[in-house]
């Protein structure tokens, strides 16, 4: 995939809710870096925040390498609910893109490469071009826009539901 490499800032604004388990899935695949994990860390301080939180938002920019141990350390104190941690990496993917897609020449290219790097979830099916469009529907790039927005409402509600936006 053309990687979208998202800023921390970008994340914590749509996420604010992550947890460490789940940034560590990103930092591993590559859609964000240690800058990013810093800057996500420090958005995310708070009085309770762990040491390694601390040391992981002030790190300095000759210090990323340290961000790995600092963010696998919080990951495996992270005493979260199992979740599935690849599904707010699609909904901050496909936000992010759904956002800016006027700069990328084809859209619809990365969703697709999305769609594969993440094995083929069903509910981005419909976003896929080469998917064949339900039965009685007819398929065109405006309906795939709507798909699109409908994909990015229902992952929002399934967060919702999860009390994700509360925490």
């Amino acid at each position: 995939m053309k990687k979208l490499l998202l800023d921390g800032h970008q994340i914590y604004k749509k996420t604010p809710w992550l947890n460490w388990k789940e940034l560590l899935y990103g930092f591993k695949h590559g859609l964000i870096d240690e800058k990013g994990v810093s800057e996500y860390a420090c958005e995310a301080l708070t009085e309770m925040s762990l040491q390694e939180a601390i040391e992981l938002a002030s790190l300095l920019p000759q210090e990323d390498y340290l961000a790995t141990n600092l963010l696998q350390s919080l990951a495996d104190k992270d005493l979260s609910a199992e979740t599935d941690t690849a599904k707010p990496w699609i909904f901050l993917l496909l936000s992010f893109l759904f956002e800016h897609q006027e700069n990328y020449e084809d859209p619809f290219e990365i969703v697709e490469e999305i769609y594969a790097d993440f094995d083929y979830p069903e509910e981005i099916a419909p976003l896929v071009r080469y998917m064949p469009p339900p039965e009685g529907v007819e398929g065109s790039e405006e309906r795939l826009f709507e798909n699109w927005k409908t994909a990015l409402s229902v992952y929002k509600d399934f967060f919702e539901q999860q009390n994700r936006f509360s925490q």
